[in-house]
């Protein structure tokens, strides 16, 4: 691991080198869809009382924060969480070791089960004030019309985590944490599939990685449709939407199948238009990629939620993706990224900078 650096804080304690030579490995994940998440993997050691230590003796306890960052050139990704399960393999004559997984901190929001009324209060107010109770800074994108409190209560059934994600998917949004050395910034907003990329990817013959799992579910984009009759209202309000109005490339794979959303499908009030919009849009997420990395090789730190640029793999694979998820393998030695990329169309638009004649050259 010689250009990725690498901080484990157990308790607010800095590990040493000597102890980071202690851990055999770490993963770390950043997912666009779950929690992020932590595996350490330490060495056991026998002493003369016939106790076996190691240097994650202090994550048994579930309320030992952990901090884990992983760092390479200006890009970084850090982990802030606690321990939520532990296990051991134990072998008299060597290799005995212990595994600790951890969890960021949307645990907390996900202790306790409540039942809430918001009545009258927008759902991107409803973010802010719950991101904010637990210290969280809230990064929220507003939504539009509050509904009337006579005649509509938005009501919570559930932990808070569950309720912010319901909310954030009927508006096409992300809910997530994310860690920085100064706060933690409680995410509750779109994300752009056509912003400017991380970083290039050169797989197929290219030398970041020459496997490659690709699939695509050609019928699993959803053109959704919407008809409400709002309370004290004698109209229906209508929407239609196809989802394929943020395409990554030149062949969209939304709107194979329509769906007419039931009232059971989302929770609250509802914005007929920006809901068959969001749920149409997640359902073109139908072209999926599944490769490892070296960290040392493609000179990338990935992070999650952010676009990244393809090439090698043609042009109907090549292109503008998503990344959904990322897990760093960080060893003594070695830092590797298993990454699952998604995208919602096939074939190069145009705009990535290379193309099928000087970009790609050879990797076709």
């Amino acid at each position: 691991m010689p250009d990725s650096q690498l901080l484990v804080q157990i308790d607010g304690e800095t590990l040493s080198s000597d102890d980071l030579g202690a851990i055999a490995e770490i993963q770390v994940e950043e997912a666009s869809d779950l929690a992020d998440a932590a595996t350490l993997v330490a060495n056991l050691t026998p002493d003369g009382t016939g106790d076996w230590t190691s240097v994650l003796d202090p994550l048994l306890d579930p309320t030992t924060p952990l901090v884990i960052q992983v760092s390479r050139g200006d890009a970084s990704y850090r982990f802030e969480g606690k321990p939520v399960q532990a296990s051991w393999t134990v072998a008299a004559e060597g290799s005995s070791q212990i595994s600790v997984q951890a969890q960021d901190r949307t645990l907390e929001l996900d202790a306790e089960e409540k039942v809430v009324a918001w009545p009258g209060t927008q759902d991107s107010a409803i973010a802010e004030s719950i991101l904010s109770s637990y210290g969280f800074t809230p990064q929220v994108e507003t939504t539009t019309d509050s509904p009337d409190p006579d005649v509509h209560i938005v009501l919570q059934r559930g932990s808070d985590l569950a309720f912010l994600r319901a909310l954030a998917a009927k508006w096409g949004f992300a809910m997530f944490l994310e860690a920085t050395e100064a706060e933690i910034i409680g995410h509750f907003e779109p994300i752009d599939p056509l912003a400017d990329p991380q970083g290039e990817l050169a797989l197929g013959f290219g030398d970041d990685a020459q496997h490659v799992d690709a699939s695509v579910n050609l019928k699993e984009g959803q053109r959704v449709k919407v008809s409400r009759i709002p309370a004290l209202s004698d109209s229906a309000q209508d929407a239609d939407e196809s989802g394929d109005d943020q395409k990554q490339g030149a062949t969209s794979l939304a709107a194979q199948t329509t769906v007419l959303l039931a009232p059971s499908d989302v929770s609250g009030e509802l914005d007929p238009t920006s809901t068959a919009q969001a749920l149409a849009r997640k359902s073109a997420f139908a072209a999926e990629l599944h490769l490892e990395i070296d960290a040392d090789s493609s000179d990338l730190l990935l992070r999650a939620r952010k676009p990244v640029l393809v090439k090698g793999l043609g042009t109907l694979l090549s292109g503008s993706y998503l990344v959904r998820r990322v897990r760093h393998i960080v060893t003594i030695d070695r830092h590797r990224q298993q990454v699952t990329l998604v995208r919602n169309a096939l074939g190069l638009t145009g705009s990535e900078p290379f193309d099928s004649v000087s970009g790609l050259g050879g990797l076709l």
